[in-house]
């Protein structure tokens, strides 16, 4: 099977990359390592798309988390932050070139996904880099995204002792909200982070962990007062 993509001047066809082989191939639009179906080039040898990769949508329109303009498929463009998570990316991202507001193929074709199961009883969280396990803590610890003690189960990260999570909160908290005070674009639920840190446009706290953001106007709410009163969007 063959495929003429746009971000390649040679047609691609379809093949199984043997496992066997000594050199690892990566993906030249996401840049991760190749092992199973991949279209590659028959003229230039180290050009290879996963079949994943060469088949997202080229566009995307009236995402929740950015519904005003379409989201076109850009491969090698400049670098951004995706505004649904957080991640750095320049090799593949859905970007509106006129908000320049971007989404990761994972945050744009997966909008309403916290987390998903990775074995052993833990869960990758889409915002913390470690998985979690669901374990008793003290009742002194404080829950990383609402600021309330940790009264029961909740998730943990044996990596960072400071980041835990009610499952609560890790399960029904919305990623994308439509708040009465900021009726121009959506919140999207986001970590913290050093390059973007402003307090809560409400009750000026910073010491959240997690936070609604709204990136194109640089403004931030935390969760406990992000919910009063909203609507949520997924």
């Amino acid at each position: 099977m063959e495929i003429q993509h746009f971000s390649h001047h040679h047609p691609l066809k379809l093949k199984l990359v043997d496992p066997g082989r000594i050199y690892r191939i990566n993906c030249s639009a996401c840049g991760r390592s190749c092992l199973d179906l991949v279209y590659s080039c028959r003229e230039c040898a180290d050009f290879h798309l996963h079949k994943s990769c060469a088949e997202l949508p080229l566009k995307i329109t009236h995402h929740p988390f950015h519904p005003f303009h379409p989201l076109p498929l850009v491969f090698g463009g400049p670098t951004y932050a995706c505004c649904g998570c957080g991640q750095w990316d320049s090799k593949l991202l859905y970007w509106c070139r006129e908000c320049k507001f971007t989404l990761s193929p994972d945050c744009a074709l997966k909008p309403t996904t916290k987390y998903e199961f990775v074995g052993e009883g833990k869960i990758q969280y889409f915002l913390h880099k470690h998985p979690l396990a669901l374990m008793k803590v003290d009742d002194d610890d404080i829950c990383s995204a609402c600021k309330k003690y940790c009264s029961s189960e909740s998730y943990s990260c044996q990596h960072c002792p400071s980041f835990r999570i009610h499952k609560s909160c890790a399960e029904q908290l919305p990623r994308a909200i439509q708040h009465l005070s900021h009726p121009q674009h959506p919140l999207i639920l986001r970590a913290k982070d050093s390059m973007f840190d402003r307090p809560c446009v409400a009750c000026k706290r910073s010491d959240n962990v997690l936070t609604y953001r709204c990136s194109m106007c640089r403004i931030e709410m935390d969760p406990e007062c992000a919910l009063m009163p909203t609507k949520h969007l997924i």
